[in-house]
């Protein structure tokens, strides 16, 4: 019977131990989440760091917010500045100025073409570079001009020049030696142009150096004693038969066009293009030279004109006001977060919930 009865003992023991569910808060480990106790208590030893995080984060939408306004200004400004440009580009040019010429005025009349008499100063030459340009290098060549109706000298810039043709003697002589060195009185066409402020990052002028490597326009005009005004010439092929270059000038009063024609036409040697567009100039004002002739006969080549402002403050306005919307949202989320969990008698209420669901 013994047996029996231990037999019962131990299926009552193995049911029992079954069925009945036990604690196991002692040798199960818990899983931490944000907010515990420890974490609180961490926190609460960090009261300064706490503080400038949270201020962080609320400034973080507001700043971001005034930059994205701010950026919406800038649209604004730049678009009607581009308009403006545009529209003075395309009008006619200004038949002449007047002598007396406010620097301040010029940003009014940026990119406005105009024409203009008087000659080259070549003695207060200055260049500007070194500049690259279809893989050979130069320089910007700005030379004062001094106008027949008065005033100041103001500042030319009558385009790039390779290096070899900076020396005024290498210009001097050649079938081009009217535009490379015009002499006398001429008519330009040129533009007004406001270029950046020197800043401070960048390096000083030498004084008395001829050798610019920014446009630093006050002191180009300190230098060479002309305005501080800056024009650019617009980029031309064509040819100007009533300029004189330094070789003509010395020659007496030319002779009347019939007898040229007749002349060129009793000339027999074969001549190249270059020169033949050179002689024939005269009579077709719509001839053009090409670039490497210019190159080669130390022309300066003026740029085309055209308006170089980028206007890239619709991205940053998009960037600054999404910003301002993702940093909100975190900061949303961040209150509402620490409000579950915004004392110790809360999360220990909240574990004691789950506690109670498990068991």
């Amino acid at each position: 019977m013994v047996p029996l009865r231990f037999s019962r003992n131990f299926h009552l023991n193995k049911t029992t131990i079954r069925t009945v569910k036990t604690s196991t808060v002692d040798w199960k480990p818990i899983i931490s989440t944000k907010g515990n106790l420890a974490t609180i208590e961490y926190q609460s030893k960090m009261p300064l760091l706490r503080k400038f995080f949270l201020g962080l984060m609320i400034a973080m939408p507001v700043i971001s917010f005034v930059l994205g306004c701010w950026q919406v200004k800038r649209l604004q400004w730049k678009t009607a500045l581009i308009s403006k440009c545009e529209n003075a580009l395309a009008q006619p040019p200004i038949e002449e100025i007047p002598a007396e010429l406010d620097p301040d005025a010029i940003v009014d009349f940026e990119y406005r073409r105009f024409k203009c008499k008087g000659h080259f100063d070549y003695d207060q030459e200055i260049f500007l570079g070194p500049r690259i340009r279809d893989g050979q290098l130069g320089y910007l060549v700005i030379t004062p001009f001094v106008r027949t109706s008065g005033g100041k000298p103001i500042l030319v810039e009558r385009g790039w020049i390779h290096k070899d043709k900076v020396v005024p003697e290498t210009r001097k002589h050649g079938y081009l030696s009217h535009l490379a060195f015009p002499q006398g009185e001429i008519e330009i066409e040129a533009l007004f142009r406001v270029m950046p402020v020197k800043s401070y990052l960048q390096f000083d002028h030498q004084d008395g150096a001829r050798l610019f490597n920014v446009h630093d326009v006050p002191e180009m005009a300190k230098q060479s004693g002309a305005l501080p005004i800056y024009c650019q010439m617009i980029y031309d092929l064509r040819d100007h038969v009533d300029w004189k270059g330094p070789d003509d000038a010395k020659k007496p009063a030319s002779k009347s066009s019939w007898l040229k024609s007749l002349a060129f036409a009793q000339k027999q040697e074969p001549q190249d293009d270059a020169h033949f567009i050179s002689s024939q100039a005269e009579f077709d004002h719509t001839l053009e030279y090409q670039d490497f002739e210019f190159v080669k006969q130390g022309v300066p080549i003026a740029p085309t004109p055209k308006l170089k402002f980028s206007n890239n403050h619709l991205q940053y306005l998009v960037t600054w006001f999404g910003l301002s919307i993702c940093s909100a949202g975190l900061l949303i989320y961040s209150f509402m977060k620490k409000g579950r969990y915004s004392s110790a008698e809360k999360v220990i209420a909240e574990k004691r919930r789950q506690m109670g669901r498990t068991f």
